[in-house]
């Protein structure tokens, strides 16, 4: 009887610190994110996430294809962080990685427009 009690206690005990592990890791303390589609083979996430006393933006974007080109900017609020070309990788990836302004807006916008056809517009307000 008391070795079953001692089991069923050590049980919950483990469980209760899986639980509060993965609470811990999976609660995103500080993450903001948003997804969505531009056209019919584009889809994008972007994330904003508090980091050591700044904010690390992130968008990754899945493309149609590999090496396409884009002209891509991310800006936060009215301030422009980053602007240039970019291709998508040899898994039709194009990952984005900037360091935002301390005190800036709270409004992350990337457009990332390919060399032919419509711009893909990314926001997130956090």
């Amino acid at each position: 009887m008391k070795k079953s009690l001692a089991l069923v206690v050590a049980a919950v005990v483990v469980v209760a610190a899986l639980g509060a592990v993965a609470f811990f890791v999976l609660r995103g303390d500080g993450e903001s994110r948003a997804t969505g589609v531009c056209g019919p083979a584009t889809s994008w996430e972007l994330s904003a996430e508090d980091e050591d006393g700044s904010t690390e933006v992130a968008f990754e974007m899945l493309s149609a294809g590999p090496d396409e080109r884009w002209t891509v900017e991310v800006v936060q609020g009215d301030d422009v962080l980053l602007e240039g070309e970019r291709a998508t990788d040899e898994d039709a990836e194009l990952d984005l990685d900037v360091v935002a302004r301390d005190g800036g807006s709270s409004t992350f916008t990337v457009t990332a427009t390919p060399a032919e056809g419509d711009a893909c517009v990314a926001t997130l307000e956090r």
